[in-house]
């Protein structure tokens, strides 16, 4: 993330006296603020903005519709401001992806207080890679190569790829996917989701994805990742690998662009 963007705030509120006291608040605290009129808004933004941290509506009139398109095309940091009389409780807000929430009334203090300790977090994060053989995927900079040659994905195939890829030769079953990487369940989002991309990054990495080498299929169980050797991909493989685009919502690009990949 660039410097100019790390105390970028987006703050998506439809209240506009609360949002402008919450953005006059943390423009004092040296915040870079841009403002949505509403949560719906905030994925549209997302790719201009590139923000360190989303303060996003949640309940009321939206329910929680806009964590989850959030979290289909990034993993930036949110806090959920809750309205109270959610029938989903806080937990649920946290399991869904919100990296922090509150209940309103909000204590600015408190609000302020929580957002640095998230960014601290974010910054502290370490720096690292995973190399497979062939596959290197660079985990600060979100770019996969293959052989030296950039693979396109989307934010969510990043992900995928990079859990899997994190636990070599262990099984996860779709549930468990669900919840490590797109932080939902199966009860907000269907199982499927989960084969359509594993799907995708086979046609993007495997050198036959009717009969993959990488991400193998466990009967009855789940996914695998199988590490791969170095005499295991060839530069044919890469030559035939092409741009996927599923939907006006997934754009894959070489670094995986957080905005709208």
């Amino acid at each position: 993330m660039a410097d100019e963007s790390r105390r970028r705030l987006l703050l998506a509120e439809s209240e506009p006296s609360l949002r402008r006291l919450i953005s006059n608040r943390f423009a004092r605290e040296g915040y870079d603020v841009v403002e949505v009129t509403g949560p719906t808004d905030v994925v549209e933004k997302l790719a201009s903005v590139h923000p360190s941290l989303v303060l996003l509506e949640l309940g009321g009139p939206v329910g929680l519709d806009p964590l989850l398109a959030v979290r289909e095309v990034s993993d930036v940091a949110v806090i959920g401001l809750l309205w109270p009389g959610l029938p989903d409780d806080e937990a649920t807000v946290l399991e869904l992806g919100a990296d922090d929430c509150m209940v309103r009334p909000l204590s600015f203090r408190t609000l302020v207080a929580r957002c640095r300790a998230v960014t601290r977090r974010i910054g502290a994060a370490p720096s690292n890679s995973l190399r497979h053989g062939p596959l290197d995927i660079d985990l600060a900079a979100r770019i996969v190569t293959v052989l030296g040659e950039p693979v396109d994905l989307t934010a969510r195939e990043f992900d995928l790829l990079a859990f899997l890829a994190s636990h070599p030769n262990e099984v996860f079953t779709r549930e468990q996917l669900l919840a490590s990487v797109w932080r939902s369940s199966a009860d907000w989002q269907q199982r499927e989701t989960v084969t359509e991309h594993i799907h995708r990054l086979r046609a993007r990495l495997e050198d036959d994805p009717g009969r993959p080498q990488w991400l193998i299929t466990v009967r009855g169980v789940g996914y695998r990742f199988r590490p791969p050797s170095d005499s295991e991909a060839s530069r044919s493989s890469i030559n035939r690998m092409t741009p996927f685009t599923s939907s006006a919502s997934f754009s894959g690009v070489a670094t995986t662009r957080q905005s709208m990949g």
